[in-house]
């Protein structure tokens, strides 16, 4: 009993399961707690515990977890996003050792609007020197995350641009805890709070935020460290400014790379005489 314990760690029910052991699961245990073989289970706290420390070992801008949050289910916030016609989605990217974020508002979910956070994310990152071959970008399988077969989307954006892309296993959520946490806090800290009057004051709001998220505000769970100041430790030479994010209109940026097409007059396009 004690060797099949010690090579599997299984606990008495499965080890009586699954060697068709003849005595009972309670004499299992005895024997189990009587060879000191027994653990308690570990609380979720110390899991976490655990994860973050595996995590703070990990290589600087080595992964960014992206993810979109949907903004009209928060009672406070909607009301204010009808009457307003203000942002319906956040799409965010954080930085999973420093918990650096970049965020961007857009009216609906779409392909373009990942991969244009993307690139301008990492032409943010690539700007003060960080390599970008060096970064892996982790997403789940939402539709605003698919590469389709034209090979658009963000998975081909940052490829393209030499960093790497990797899908979460399936209904893995835990995967994206670290994106996860910041949704939390912005909706408890931000929309839940905040009464808008105009969109421009919903932009210099939200702006404030995020520099204060990524400047000025201790992570409980980073030893009560700011972004900032992770960044500063582990790579002293990286120009500070790249914790400075702006959060990003991404419907507008869209706008400027494809105009909308709105003719004066009404009728059919006609090919011009020669």
């Amino acid at each position: 009993m004690v060797r099949l314990r010690r090579a599997t760690g299984f606990g008495a029910e499965r080890l009586k399961q699954e060697f068709r052991v003849a005595c009972s699961v309670g004499a299992i245990r005895r024997i189990l707690r009587g060879h000191q073989l027994t653990r308690r289970p570990k609380k979720k706290h110390q899991t976490k515990q655990a994860l973050r420390a595996v995590k703070r070992r990990w290589p600087l801008f080595g992964q960014l977890s992206a993810d979109t949050k949907y903004l009209q289910d928060i009672p406070q916030y909607w009301p204010q996003m009808r009457h307003l016609r203000l942002p319906r989605f956040q799409y965010t990217v954080r930085e999973v050792v420093s918990g650096l974020t970049f965020v961007g508002y857009a009216d609906e979910l779409s392909k373009n609007y990942t991969a244009l956070l993307a690139e301008r994310v990492s032409a943010h990152l690539a700007w003060p020197g960080v390599e970008l071959a060096t970064v892996e970008w982790q997403t789940d399988h939402g539709c605003e995350f698919q590469e389709g077969q034209e090979h658009r989307g963000l998975p081909a954006s940052v490829r393209a641009l030499g960093s790497r892309h990797h899908y979460i296993p399936v209904k893995a959520y835990t995967w994206q805890s670290d994106v996860e946490t910041v949704h939390r806090l912005i909706e408890d800290e931000f929309f839940d709070r905040e009464v808008l009057r105009t969109p421009a004051e919903f932009w210099a709001k939200i702006a404030t935020y995020w520099f204060y998220f990524n400047l000025a505000r201790p992570n409980r769970g980073k030893e009560y460290q700011t972004p900032l100041q992770i960044i500063r430790k582990r790579r002293p030479s990286l120009d500070p400014a790249i914790a400075v994010w702006r959060p990003l209109d991404l419907s507008a940026l869209q706008h400027q790379y494809c105009p909308r097409y709105e003719p004066r007059q009404r009728g059919h396009d006609l090919p011009v005489s020669p």
